[in-house]
């Protein structure tokens, strides 16, 4: 199931859901506005000083006013620079705003276990929140040896620490190109790494012919590969940003080709969300 814009009116629904469960004035005119923030993420990435990260995040408004604006969003950690903030408003029904906080920022230096803090205002209140952690690799020599054909957005469901990342590339050069394999950012632990070599589908999960990457692959001239990273994230976060790269090396020469990230996203709540997420009455 997966999903190109990691926060949709499905994610948004069901977490309204949860807060109508334990609000008995849920839709009511005289019920009190309430704020629920979807954090809890850990980050994972590898980049370089010039390529973005598009870290993202979810705000919900129950029984929302005239003040029920964003007036700013700031994303802070030691080593992350914003370049740009940005804000998506949706209306999901006459009880419920939706807000998708946009983040455009690069990384300065590489990050091990950072807490990055995210402090939101509105007309009626300024918060700050924590957002999870942050693992991010720096790499000196992005290059573009492979094609990438299919790459996965991530998947939203029920929370889980397991996650699959799949893409496939295709050889586009008149030599093989060798994977190594995935370079991740630090804050989570691979699993698994396996690949099927012209794969007729590309599904989700690990393929039963899929083999383990137990030593570089060569990737012949035309050839396309599907590749496989199994990881599991810490218990703490309930959110996954994950980035991973491709390490290869080409006529000798090695290098580190960026992925688009795949977010990983808790949209089914077994209780009340609000007992997981923070909220602000107003």
């Amino acid at each position: 199931m997966a999903i190109q814009g990691w926060f949709s009116r499905a994610a948004a629904s069901a977490a309204l859901l949860g807060v109508c469960a334990v609000s008995t004035a849920c839709g009511s005119p005289t019920a009190p506005s309430q704020w629920m923030l979807i954090n809890h993420w850990m980050i994972d990435a590898v980049t370089t000083k010039q390529a973005p990260l598009a870290l993202q995040c979810l705000l919900i408004d129950v029984n929302p006013t005239s003040q029920s604006v964003v007036s700013s969003a700031q994303l802070q950690a030691p080593g992350l620079h914003t370049r740009s903030f940005s804000q998506q408003e949706l209306q999901l029904a006459n009880d419920t705003l939706e807000f998708q906080l946009h983040f455009n920022a690069v990384a300065t230096r590489s990050i091990r276990g950072a807490e990055p803090t995210l402090t939101i205002a509105t007309p009626n209140w300024t918060h700050t929140f924590s957002f999870g952690e942050m693992d991010v690799t720096l790499v000196p020599k992005r290059v573009g040896w492979l094609l990438p054909l299919r790459s996965f957005a991530g998947e939203s469901g029920a929370f889980a620490t397991s996650h699959v990342f799949a893409m496939a590339v295709k050889n586009p050069l008149p030599h093989a190109v060798t994977f190594d394999g995935f370079a991740v950012g630090g804050g989570v632990d691979v699993e698994r790494t396996a690949y099927v070599i012209n794969p007729k589908e590309i599904p989700l999960t690990i393929p039963k012919q899929a083999k383990d990457v137990r030593a570089p692959i060569a990737i012949a001239p035309g050839q396309t590969v599907a590749l496989y990273c199994a990881f599991r994230q810490p218990s703490a976060y309930r959110n996954v940003y994950f980035q991973p790269a491709l390490q290869l090396s080409y006529e000798g020469q090695p290098g580190y080709e960026l992925t688009n990230p795949a977010l990983y996203t808790e949209t089914k709540f077994k209780g009340d969300p609000t007992a997981i997420y923070p909220t602000v009455n107003g």
